[in-house]
């Protein structure tokens, strides 16, 4: 028998009751559930807002940047249009032109034409200001001293309220580039067989590495096979050296020495990131290539620093005169040489200082009938007007003190002319005494083969050609209108005080140096026999050769070409 509770309608109630209770939990889940989406989707709006925000103001950020640097490139510019229409630039003259660069509140153009147009940019160079200037000599030439000038530029951007000032300062640097390389070409620098380059080289647009030696014998070309160039750091060096100045990787062109037998090998550009090729033809690693923009090489117009030389030595400008004279027609450069030294001859004759070889003294006719006491008294006059003669010589061009004009073309050759010297105060002049120098109204020829060094000391112009033979020890700076032909020579720096000096040659065209059968054994510390080295710096206009056959020679200094 089965019993059915007597409560079972109260156990329905129960249920029933339990149930409308489970759906009011229900709706509460609902509710909460709703409010978190709420919120997320609150939260995530937000963050999109937020986000647009600071994309924005991250926009604004670097258009402001981009602006003010706008404007330091816009300040200069106008520092550069300044300078345009002076070719030629005095050092003297440019603090007067800086100076005059105090430009205030310049507006800079925006082009920033994405701006929606309720947003607002604007710039402006607050100031360009001059800061003055500092003289560094490097080397021991009062004319050749560095005077770096400096410009400070204050720049200010404000793009939909992000503000962004910026401040540079432009440095100036009228130091001549050549100084600082240890060889280098304005336009391509060829290297040929296997020179060792202690210091920094320089090609303003190729540089051309082979591996084989190219000289000419009895009229023919021929190609002896070498070894790649190497180039290493200066010894002792406090700045960086070693390195490759370039415009670019591709730039850098090598033959690999398979060369035809027309003796021309294949150049093949050196890819970037190549450092095993790099290696291999310059002995250097990756960090020492360097690119530098040929615009920015520091050059000498060697024509317009004559003019202002030989002002400086006659104490009035006399620049216009000298280009008016100096002008090169149908006959070239000799016609303008011509003009030129014919004026220089007749300058103030009267009252400046000329100097020319004396005549060498012609001994008296002697009679048949003369006297032995006659013939003894002609014999002393004459031997009296050689020594005269020789006297006049040893002290013409020894311990100049003044500028003056030599009116031919002037022989040192340790015979008649011995030396040709300045006194220090006279080559370096002073605050308030400028350098002087000797004007050489045609060639300068210094031929020495006696084994005493001869002694050059002063500031020399030559209005002709140069040429140096022999063993010269020299402390000079030297411009040169013409050619430069250094053959066989043995240049010291004269030393004066424990310093030894140096020779520094600017010329205005072709500069050849050349050594033939001068093989010697190299002992010293630079891997070279110091009684074979040239301690001097070479500039050319125009284009340069070093050329040794069965030799070797030590360059200790410079030497760069400008190239045509």
């Amino acid at each position: 028998m089965i019993e059915i509770p007597s409560d079972r309608p109260s156990c329905f109630k129960r249920l029933i009751k339990k149930i409308k209770h489970e759906e009011g939990s229900a709706l509460v889940l609902v509710m909460f559930l709703v409010l978190m989406l709420t919120i997320l989707g609150l939260a995530v709006i937000g963050a999109t807002i937020g986000g647009a925000q600071i994309t924005e103001t991250r926009e604004s950020d670097v258009q402001s940047l981009h602006l003010a640097q706008k404007g330091l490139d816009e300040a200069t510019a106008y520092i550069q249009s300044q300078l345009k229409d002076v070719e030629d630039i005095d050092p003297d003259t440019l603090e007067g032109i800086f100076s005059s660069l105090d430009k205030k509140n310049l507006n800079v153009t925006t082009e920033l034409g994405t701006l929606p147009l309720h947003n607002t940019a604007s710039g402006e160079i607050q100031e360009i200001k001059y800061s003055g200037k500092e003289s560094i000599s490097p080397i021991d030439d009062k004319y050749l001293q560095s005077r770096k000038y400096y410009i400070d530029v204050t720049t200010s951007a404000v793009v939909n309220g992000v503000t962004r000032k910026l401040q540079q300062r432009i440095t100036l640097d009228s130091y001549p580039d050549f100084l600082k390389y240890a060889f280098g070409s304005g336009e391509t620098l060829r290297l040929n067989g296997a020179p060792l380059l202690r210091g920094n080289i320089y090609a303003g647009k190729q540089l051309v590495i082979t591996d084989t030696a190219d000289y000419t014998y009895k009229g023919f070309s021929h190609h002896q096979p070498s070894v790649y160039p190497t180039v290493m750091q200066q010894a002792g060096s406090a700045e960086a050296s070693g390195e490759i100045h370039v415009q670019s990787w591709d730039s850098i062109l090598y033959a690999n020495g398979s060369a035809p037998p027309s003796g021309v090998s294949p150049l093949t550009p050196l890819k970037m990131g190549n450092t095993k090729a790099l290696n291999d033809i310059l002995s250097v690693t990756a960090d020492k290539v360097r690119i530098k923009e040929q615009k920015k090489f520091v050059e000498i117009n060697v024509e317009e620093s004559f003019w202002d030389k030989v002002s400086e030595a006659l104490g009035t400008d006399v620049r216009n005169e000298l280009r008016a004279r100096y002008v090169k027609s149908a006959d070239g450069q000799a016609k303008a040489q011509t003009n030129l030294n014919a004026w220089l001859k007749l300058y103030n004759a009267g009252s400046f200082a000329h100097l020319k070889k004396p005549d060498f003294p012609a001994k008296a006719p002697i009679s048949a009938d003369a006297t032995d006491e006659q013939k003894n008294k002609i014999e002393a006059d004459y031997q009296k007007a050689v020594d005269d003669y020789h006297d006049i010589l040893n002290t013409q061009l020894t311990n100049l003190s003044t500028s003056a004009i030599y009116d031919n073309t002037l022989q040192v050759d340790n015979v008649d002319y011995k030396q040709i010297t300045f006194s220090s105060e006279a080559k370096q002049g002073s605050n308030s005494i400028n350098p002087k120098w000797l004007i050489i109204a045609g060639d300068l020829i210094i031929d020495n083969f006696k084994p005493d060094f001869l002694k050059v000391k002063g500031n020399i112009l030559v209005t002709g050609n140069l040429i140096i033979r022999g063993n010269v020890e020299f402390d000079a700076t030297v411009f040169v209108l013409g050619k430069t032909t250094v053959e066989d020579a043995k240049i010291h720096g004269l030393t004066e005080g424990g310093n030894e000096k140096e020779l520094l040659v600017i010329s205005k065209h072709e500069i050849l140096i050349t050594r033939i059968d001068s093989f010697s054994q190299q002992v010293s510390g630079q891997g070279q026999n110091a009684a074979d080295e040239m301690k001097a710096f070479f500039y050319t206009d125009t284009e340069g050769m070093l050329y040794g056959v069965g030799s070797k020679f030590w360059l200790n200094g410079g030497f760069l070409q400008r190239g045509i």
